[in-house]
């Protein structure tokens, strides 16, 4: 490793577990902020796991715990806050060294390697997630784990982490299709391995929680049933707040059909561009999921170094920029206005909720023009030549 890539994966380790240290209040008062937290990926979640497993009472039986049993019993044998921050800066500066290792992949890549790791150290939204503690944090490890092993030829790596990735968090399970893109020939393998693991992970899950499947509902039914509606920047909870009762089983099933109806799509339309591909299919899980936070636009944000030879052709990263800004400003004053002084109304919140979900649109609009004019253009840019998406 280069030194000054390696700067960058100690400056991520440093300044997380910095924070951390140094501002412990920090992460209390991120755990609370619906911006960071949902109910599947906060740490009050995961404590609560871990009190409960100590004690011998039933984990799940509360609804209160929705994280993976496996996870609650790694919390639960670290023990020690500072361990678990460092844990939470290691999984971090990690991911940071898999973007550095991703650009190595692209021998014709005009940007420095250590760049993606340096502009993922100083992302704001992926650093207060990781000080916040939220689970999101391994989650995006393995999804890096898994598309590095796949650019890498690594396959069962790549089929175990997207495995992972899934147990953890569901959706992320849908990132198979275009991991098959990156693996063309290994698809039956892939498949067979990932399988393999997560019923592996399940099977173990099962014996940690005294032989009992009621963690399969906590950990991945609450995330496709949306049963806790609770505010967050997701498109979905003020949906259903609104909705007559008879009518939510219905559109619960039409909102996880949203969430897959672009992934075949985006991979095969790209499929001669399998990272790309990769990269927009999770763009389109962070616009659709049902608990989203600022942490995963951070990490989709992260990727966009990648698409350097395209700079050229986007058409709303200024927009982009400022719809984020003001996410990241209103949102938590929309909130305080709203269930703090209650001199605003749910209206105030969603709308920036609505906000964030353009910002992550405008991103994933601009890469796909990108993507399809390079390829009208041969594959050299002619940003002479103007054209309209219509």
């Amino acid at each position: 490793m280069f030194s000054r890539e390696l700067q960058v994966v100690v400056a991520c380790l440093g300044s997380r577990f910095g924070v951390s240290l140094v501002f412990p209040l920090l992460q209390q008062q991120l755990d609370k902020s619906v911006e960071f937290s949902t109910p599947v990926t906060s740490y009050r979640s995961l404590e609560e796991g871990v009190f409960l497993l100590r004690n011998d009472f039933p984990v799940y039986s509360g609804g209160v715990v929705h994280h993976a049993p496996l996870l609650v019993v790694l919390m639960s044998a670290l023990g020690n806050s500072a361990l678990t921050s460092l844990l939470y800066a290691c999984a971090d500066a990690l991911i940071a060294y898999q973007l550095i290792a991703m650009t190595r992949c692209f021998p014709k890549s005009k940007i420095p390697a250590w760049v993606p790791g340096a502009l993922y150290v100083i992302n704001p939204l992926v650093l207060l997630s990781s000080v916040s503690k939220s689970s999101v944090v391994f989650t995006n490890l393995a999804i890096t784990t898994a598309l590095l092993s796949a650019m890498q030829k690594r396959t069962l790596v790549a089929a175990a982490a997207i495995a992972m990735a899934g147990y953890l968090s569901l959706y992320p399970l849908l990132l198979l299709v275009p991991i098959f893109s990156l693996l063309p020939q290994e698809k039956l393998k892939v498949t067979f391995i990932c399988l393999i693991v997560l019923s592996g992970l399940l099977l173990s899950s099962y014996k940690i929680n005294n032989d009992d499947w009621n963690y399969l509902f906590s950990t991945y039914g609450v995330i496709s049933t949306f049963s806790k509606i609770i505010p967050n920047l997701g498109l979905w909870w003020y949906f259903f707040v609104e909705l007559f009762e008879m009518f939510i089983p219905f559109f619960k099933a039409v909102f996880n059909l949203f969430v897959v109806s672009c992934i075949i799509p985006f991979s095969l339309r790209f499929h001669d561009q399998p990272f790309y591909a990769f990269v927009l299919c999770l763009g389109w899980i962070t616009l659709t999921k049902s608990y989203p936070t600022l942490g995963d636009g951070g990490f989709l944000l992260s990727f966009v170094p990648f698409f350097q030879p395209l700079y050229g052709y986007f058409r709303y990263s200024v927009i982009s920029t400022l719809l984020f800004i003001h996410v990241i400003v209103l949102s938590p004053i929309f909130y305080h206005l709203w269930v703090d002084l209650g001199s605003g109304n749910s209206n105030f919140f969603y709308a920036i909720s609505l906000v964030y979900a353009l910002a992550v649109s405008t991103v994933l609009v601009d890469l796909v023009w990108a993507m399809l004019r390079i390829e009208y253009d041969n594959g050299t840019p002619n940003l002479n030549l103007k054209l309209t998406s219509i």
